[in-house]
């Protein structure tokens, strides 16, 4: 019995092993690395780090993180792994333990996900265990390492989402609980990623209706049918956040890039075409590979397949005219924001091809093992040497952060500052680094100039002025008066959301906002006590248990019957 579970569970120990071996510079340095979006994710999974913590359950507005302001952007920003993250933030007993846990979690999670694609793929365990350790390696999971970019989190379940496909490739058929759950899932995740994951999905399943009889195709046609209707109550309440809120309110946009013909691999993102380094001779193998096996020998349809749509996000390159397009301001084209996000499904399709190339070649010898392993070694080395030079930035005296883009400190004092990433009040991290980030605010007009000042000077500068707390599960703001007048509170209102000022309720034409939605208001004289909440939607309510039953009923299907 012993020697069949670890005869099973091998592997498994491998990639946990591989991943906290990644994170041993962590470990020696005990050093942080703050990226261009540390801060910004920091605070959105302290809010629901508080949430479950106090059970003050806010689906919409922050009331403990972003400086208490009251603006929403979980709601619109992978809802449920919001979730996850904050229960993740609440074990952890500092930042700088949330860090390493994270990352574990992330890199055990992005090499069995790869895993299990290559173990549906039926490729011999020799070759899926070295691969899936390689993925670790690239790019697409050091994003978050390295500059917290949550694209990270995306690419580490891209794998295991596209199980399904193999069936639709091999078995002409599409499994629709499956394919709905995957889809599903990376929504609850990264928005963005799921469009990618969607397109993936989308070019597999052209090539298979192509390449089959016409019954089938009607059986393709009903299957891909069924899983829109399992899939849309699975992310009911992702739906919902985006139609209440864009309907009733005018939402900034993230970040649009106005040069994204910079940030392709060929350009100013070529980073992750080197990482790891000798990854440009893994894709040079695989392209000599495939023209060999389609020329001479012939391939079998998933491998054909893969290597089809992987041509496809070729767009993360310059041979797409992201010039032209960034010139059109198409709102689709300014969301995808960096062609190298594209690179996520190429390197994926990549490694699956790689896999079925090496199946088919049967390539066993010593010669072939250890040049395999050595590039294996090798890459994680490389990893480990970057992840180190990254941490270094830490133990400088002043330029100590990995980027300082629209970062402020409230603290001169940079070993009292980074002292508090160490420490179990993870609030006071957060109040020493701050970061203007206008994303999703409620704003007068589409495009307002100087976002990130107006964040600055409305919210970010005016907190010392302000005592914030939560009385009975809503937002209290006191400060003192000196004379009845109008004047700016930190807080941002959204269309649904209530102010109650002194007791009394404000009404619209009470409140003066500006332009990225920081509210005015007219004080007393002496003590003032603002409420804020957002209005309560029993409809929300349903939605969740509509979305929250849905997945336990797929899941159960699913586990009983396959």
């Amino acid at each position: 019995m012993l020697k069949d579970i670890i005869k099973k569970s091998w592997p498994i120990f491998i990639l946990i092993m591989s991943s906290i071996l990644l994170l041993i510079p962590f470990y020696f340095n005990r050093a942080m690395i703050i990226g261009s979006d540390t801060i910004f994710h920091f605070n959105r999974f302290y809010d629901t780090a508080m949430q479950i913590k106090h059970g003050n359950f806010q689906y919409f507005i922050s009331m403990y993180g972003f400086q208490e302001s009251g603006r929403i952007v979980n709601a619109l920003y992978g809802p449920v792994m919001s979730y996850v993250q904050g229960a993740l933030v609440l074990i952890s007993p500092s930042w700088f333990g949330y860090q390493i846990i994270s990352n574990s979690c992330l890199y055990f999670l992005a090499s069995l996900s790869l895993y299990l694609l290559l173990r549906k793929a039926h490729i011999a365990i020799i070759y899926r265990l070295p691969l899936s350790l390689f993925y670790l390696t690239t790019y697409a999971i050091q994003y978050w390492t390295l500059r917290q970019g949550f694209s990270s989190w995306g690419a580490a379940l891209f794998p295991i989402c596209l199980i399904p496909l193999i069936d639709l490739v091999e078995k002409k058929s599409l499994d629709p609980i499956k394919t709905a759950l995957a889809i599903a899932l990376m929504c609850q995740v990264h928005m963005l990623s799921a469009l990618l994951l969607i397109l993936v999905y989308a070019c597999f399943y052209i090539l298979s209706v192509f390449n089959t009889t016409k019954v089938l195709r009607i059986q393709l046609l009903k299957q891909a049918a069924l899983s829109v209707v399992v899939f849309i109550p699975l992310v009911l309440n992702v739906f919902y956040s985006f139609v209440i809120i864009y309907l009733k309110n005018n939402i900034a946009q993230p970040f649009v890039n106005p040069v994204m013909a910079n940030t392709t691999i060929f350009k100013g993102s070529s980073y992750w075409l080197f990482s790891p380094i000798l990854l440009l001779m893994v894709i040079a193998f695989v392209v000599l590979k495939t023209f060999y096996y389609w020329h001479h020998k012939g391939f079998d349809l998933l491998s054909v397949t893969a290597t089809s749509c992987g041509l496809l996000f070729l767009l993360c390159t310059d041979i797409f005219p992201w010039k032209i397009l960034n010139s059109t301001h198409i709102k689709l084209v300014e969301v995808i924001q960096f062609p190298f996000r594209f690179f996520v499904p190429f390197i994926v399709l990549l490694l699956l091809t790689l896999g079925i190339i090496l199946q088919h070649s049967q390539s066993k010898s010593l010669r072939f093992g250890l040049l395999s392993y050595g590039i294996l070694l090798l890459s994680l080395f490389q990893v480990i040497l970057s992840n180190n030079a990254a941490l270094n930035q830490w133990h400088n005296k002043r330029d100590y952060l990995n980027s300082n883009v629209h970062t402020y400190f409230v603290s001169d004092d940079a070993q009292k500052v980074k002292k508090s990433f160490f420490i179990k009040d993870k609030s006071t991290a957060l109040k020493n680094i701050v970061k203007a980030t206008p994303d999703y605010l409620p704003v007068k007009s589409g495009k307002v100039t100087g976002k990130y000042d107006m964040y600055h000077h409305q919210v970010l500068k005016k907190q010392t002025h302000f005592k914030k707390s939560i009385f009975k599960n809503k937002l209290l703001v006191e400060w003192q008066g000196d004379r009845e007048r109008y004047i700016q509170i930190p807080v941002v209102k959204y269309t649904n959301t209530i102010l109650f000022l002194n007791q009394k309720s404000v009404r619209h034409n009470q409140i003066i906002l500006s332009k990225i939605g920081a509210v005015s208001i007219k004080q007393v004289k002496g003590n003032n006590r603002l409420l804020v909440y957002y209005r309560s939607d029993n409809l929300l309510i349903l939605i969740l248990l509509i979305t929250f039953i849905s997945w336990l009923t797929a899941l159960g299907y699913m586990f009983k019957y396959h």
